[in-house]
């Protein structure tokens, strides 16, 4: 049954395509002005940290444009449009998931089209059936986009045509500057990813929360806060080190490091494991997880000595507020999601197979029957690499994006 859905949904998405190309040729070609832009519409439907990783590009959107109306559309239910809230950034924002269902996607479209946006933005995340539509039905007279490039999914190619600002990738590129190389298209003059600096808008408000949640969980006001997440998104859990190993690295912390603190952070849905790891460890011991804000997460981070961490949203959290991290990489690909800056330690093994997770998606890592980028990866190796400083990754040299 499955398998005759999927035939049908391809058997009728060829001639709507069809009849989207035709659409698209015969809309009125323009010569791009930047000094006559004046509304620009962008789709984020990506993890958190993707956007964390776009906000450099976001806000040189913005110097470009002072005036202009940006407005942002998200709807993983990732939280990412908390990043950037009360920041000035943009104007509007508009949560419309991908199953809120046909009437909301065509009232949407609507509103999109009723705006006349001069831009429309979509990076290589924001790519699907329901946006293609909505991007062809804004007329909107420039609509750029990531396109067809080496090692990226046919299933996510075949939306390249609604774009007439077109953007590649290199295979080897980070994310950071994929999404410079969009925002260029939109006019923005280019700096280079070494310029770029990754932010949340910490408000007033979240810096006073992390500071009473401390002020109540802890021994005393100079405790040395350790932060720690352990776990990953719930669709990508093969990123995550495991849970006995991150319980033998506290049980070293604790017993070494009395002094400190550590402070374990996950997201709602992970608040029983979390539990269940903090489970014997006492009062030198919390647990943020479940209790703050995506912001008020941050703020938290912020006042971490470090961040113990898989390559995850957080990660790039901490980067984003200043806290050096020390990130398990398995089978991630380090090129596009290495934490970038200064005091970053990345602890990862070289391996033949590895990276098995690159930009055409996870399924060779499904494959994978043993896990070793991960499971040679040891409690005690973690711990040693906490009093360093320096940004490196151990057993492999970080290659800096080009």
């Amino acid at each position: 049954m499955a398998r005759s859905k999927q035939l049908l949904k391809e058997a009728l998405r060829i001639p709507v395509e069809i009849a989207l190309r035709a659409y698209l040729a015969i809309l009125p070609k323009k010569r791009f002005d930047p000094a006559k832009v004046e509304r620009i519409l962008i789709f984020a439907y990506h993890g958190l940290g993707n956007f964390i990783m776009y906000t450099p590009a976001l806000r040189l959107l913005r110097e470009r444009y002072p005036k202009a109306r940006i407005d942002l559309q998200v709807g993983n239910n990732t939280g990412c449009e908390e990043v950037l809230a009360e920041s000035g950034l943009f104007d509007h924002t508009y949560n419309v998931p991908y199953n809120a269902g046909a009437w909301a996607w065509l009232a949407r479209a609507g509103e999109i089209r009723r705006t006349r946006y001069d831009i429309t933005i979509n990076e290589f995340h924001s790519h699907s059936w329901p946006l293609a539509l909505t991007i062809v039905a804004s007329r909107a007279p420039f609509r750029v986009g990531h396109v067809t490039s080496p090692g990226w999914s046919r299933s996510f190619s075949r939306y390249s045509f609604v774009f007439n600002a077109k953007v590649g990738m290199r295979e080897d590129e980070h994310e950071v500057e994929r999404y410079l190389d969009v925002v260029a298209a939109a006019g923005v003059p280019r700096i280079s990813p070494s310029e770029a600096r990754c932010f949340i808008h910490l408000t007033g408000a979240d810096r006073e929360f992390a500071r009473a949640f401390l002020e109540k969980s802890a021994r005393r006001a100079d405790e040395k806060i350790i932060g720690i997440q352990p776990g990953t998104s719930a669709s990508m859990r093969w990123k995550q080190w495991p849970l006995d190993r991150y319980r033998q690295l506290i049980e070293r912390l604790t017993v070494e490091q009395p002094d400190s603190r550590v402070l374990l952070f996950g997201s709602p849905g992970e608040v029983e494991m979390i539990n269940g790891l903090a489970r014997d460890f006492g009062p030198n011991v919390t647990v943020a997880a479940g209790k703050t804000t995506v912001k008020q997460a941050a703020a938290l981070i912020e006042q971490c000595e470090v961040l113990i961490c898989n390559d995850s949203g957080l990660m790039h959290m901490a980067v984003a507020v200043g806290t050096p991290v020390v990130a398990i990489y398995g089978p991630t690909d380090l090129r596009r999601t290495a934490p970038l800056g200064d005091g970053h330690t990345v602890i990862r093994h070289e391996l033949p197979c590895s990276p098995c997770f690159k930009l055409e998606g996870d399924e060779q890592v499904h494959l994978c029957s043993h896990h070793d980028c991960l499971m040679t990866i040891t409690p005690e190796e973690v711990f040693h690499m906490l009093p360093r400083t320096a940004n490196r990754v151990v057993g492999e040299a970080l290659a800096q994006p080009k």
